[in-house]
């Protein structure tokens, strides 16, 4: 290396620029300077300043024993307030539906039968002739003379006197033989042949209307009177 540093330079080479002299000048120097480090740093060992120290006294002290520490016990717990039970939900009552039945196939009605054949009733019968009604009605008053005149009572002060006389009594009966009312319309002259023609009115019973009288109520007038002879009295 100092051999590359101080080699001279050759006669023959070239005249160089004084800038270019004075660079190189400049690295040999360093050169050197690092070569005169490097010799000198491994010889010379670093001078320690040494630092004069005293002898420390060490003293052990026994420390009293810490005092003992009761731990305090923990603050109770607060109990938490019971919460309230949940309320019980409201739910809409279940309704059970019933499946509605379908409904049940409506059978064809079997065909109506023939209409029987309508039975006339038989014509009534036509109304009596007025002829026929009158003579219906003239015989049914003498069957009710008979009846009345062989019910008459006579008083024996009539027959004992030997007085006599007829009375003409009216009365109205129903269709079916029934007296509604009865008085005298003529007098016989004697009040007490009047009384016994009423009484034997009124006493008799009566049959019903016979087919050709008027189904109505009628008035009849029958004679009611002494027989001389074929009348008891009382």
């Amino acid at each position: 290396m100092n051999a590359f540093l101080l080699s001279p330079t050759r006669p023959d080479s070239p005249a160089r620029s004084p800038f270019l002299r004075a660079s190189l000048a400049a690295i040999a120097l360093e050169g050197l300077l690092l070569a005169a480090w490097l010799i000198v740093m491994p010889t010379h060992a670093p001078k320690t300043v040494g630092l004069h120290r005293k002898p420390m006294a060490v003293h052990f002290v026994t420390l009293p024993a810490p005092p003992r520490v009761v731990p305090k016990p923990p603050p109770p717990r607060a109990h938490p307030k019971p919460r309230p039970a949940p309320r019980p939900e409201r739910r809409p009552p279940v309704v059970h539906r019933r499946p509605v039945p379908l409904p049940a196939p409506v059978k064809a009605p079997p065909p109506a039968p023939p209409p029987k054949p309508v039975s006339r009733a038989p014509a009534p019968p036509p109304p009596p002739s007025p002829a026929t009604v009158a003579q219906a009605v003239d015989r049914y008053a003498v069957m009710l003379r008979t009846r009345i005149q062989s019910g008459l009572v006579v008083p024996r002060r009539v027959t004992a006197l030997g007085l006599s006389g007829k009375a003409l009594v009216a009365f109205e009966l129903t269709p079916g033989g029934r007296l509604l009312w009865a008085r005298i319309v003529r007098s016989s002259g004697i009040n007490l042949v009047n009384r016994a023609a009423l009484a034997a009115v009124r006493s008799r019973h009566y049959p019903p209307f016979t087919k050709n009288m008027p189904h109505q109520r009628t008035v009849f007038r029958v004679r009611v009177g002494l027989n001389d002879r074929h009348h008891g009295g009382f």
